[in-house]
C-alpha cells in the first residue's frame, strides 16, 4: 500500500489496514454552481479536494481522503445558469450516511472539509450527527476559514470568484481560467455595521463563522456572478494561500487524532 492516501484508489484489504492505523477519512465537500464569466463551475469541488489531498501527502500516516462530494447547498445561484443545488436536507442526510459508513468499518476520527460558504450550517449538522449516531466522533470546518493570515495576501476585494478563490485555481489549473473575462465586481449593497468579507477578527457577511449571517438570491446582488475584484490575482499569491489552508487544516486534523474518546455516563 505505501503512503497511499486516496480512499477510492484503495482495495478493501488496505482499507481494513488505514482502519488499524487510526487514519482519519477527510471527506470533501464542494459545490457545482457558476463562478463568474472566468472560472469553471467545478471551482469549490476541485479546490477543496486539491487541499484535501495536499493535506493527506502532508501527514500520510494520519490521513485519507475520501470521493469529492460534488454538489451544495447553493439554491441562491439559481437564476445563474450551471447550478446544480441540492436541498439542504438531502446533502445533510448523503452526508451523514458516509459518515455512518465509514464509522461502520471502524473508523473512529472523520472530519469534514468543506469548500463551499453555504455548506457550513448543513456540514456542522452532518458532523453533530455523526458524533451522536455512531461511535465515531466528526469535525467539521470550512477550509477557507481555518486560516485567517492568508486573508492578509490579498489584493482585491474577496468573496466570490474573486482574488482569493482565482488566485488558487491560477496556481493549480490555470488552463481552467479565463483572465480575459475577469472583471470586478463589488456592487451589491453594503453597510456600514458590517465588515464585507472573511477577515481576522472581524465581522462576516453571509460567511461562515461570522458574526452575521445573511444570503441573499445572487441576481440581487449583480449581473456577473462575482462578488470581489479577480483582476488583481497571481499564481505566486495563489500558492501562498493555497498552503497556508493546508497547512492550518493539517495541523487541525493531527491534534484531532490526538484527541481521546472517552466512554459516556449516564447521570440520570
Amino acid at each position: 500500500m505505501g503512503k497511499n492516501f486516496l480512499y477510492d484508489e484503495m482495495s478493501w484489504p488496505e482499507i481494513k489496514e488505514i482502519v488499524k492505523q487510526q487514519r482519519i477519512p477527510l471527506i470533501p465537500v464542494g459545490s457545482t454552481e457558476q463562478h463568474g464569466p472566468h472560472l469553471p463551475t467545478k471551482t469549490d469541488a476541485f479546490l477543496v479536494y486539491e487541499v484535501c489531498k495536499a493535506v493527506a501527502q502532508k501527514i500520510p500516516d494520519i490521513a485519507v481522503v475520501m470521493p469529492t462530494v460534488n454538489y451544495g447547498y447553493n439554491e441562491h445561484h439559481l437564476d445563474f445558469p450551471a447550478t446544480v443545488h441540492i436541498d439542504h436536507e438531502t446533502l445533510i442526510r448523503f452526508v451523514i450516511d458516509i459518515g455512518k459508513s465509514l464509522a461502520y468499518h471502524g473508523f473512529k476520527r472523520i472530519v469534514i472539509v468543506n469548500g463551499h460558504g453555504s455548506n457550513q450550517a448543513p456540514m456542522e449538522i452532518a458532523a453533530r450527527r455523526i458524533t451522536l449516531e455512531t461511535k465515531a466522533i466528526c469535525a467539521s470546518l470550512g477550509y477557507f476559514a481555518i486560516a485567517p493570515e492568508a486573508y492578509k495576501l490579498l489584493k482585491g476585494e474577496s468573496a466570490h470568484a474573486c482574488d482569493l478563490e482565482t488566485s488558487m485555481m491560477l496556481y493549480l489549473a490555470p488552463e481552467l481560467v479565463d483572465m480575459s473575462k475577469a472583471v470586478r465586481d463589488w456592487s451589491f449593497q453594503k453597510s456600514k455595521f458590517i465588515k464585507y468579507g472573511v477577515e481576522p477578527g472581524g465581522a462576516s457577511f453571509a460567511a461562515a463563522g461570522g458574526n452575521v449571517q445573511f444570503m441573499d438570491w445572487w441576481s440581487r446582488m449583480n449581473r456577473t456572478g462575482i462578488v470581489g475584484d479577480p483582476t488583481k490575482v497571481d499564481a505566486k499569491r495563489g500558492k501562498e494561500m493555497f498552503e497556508a489552508f493546508v497547512d492550518k487544516t493539517a495541523e487541525f486534523v493531527a491534534e484531532f487524532r490526538r484527541r481521546r474518546i472517552p466512554p459516556r455516563k449516564d447521570y440520570h
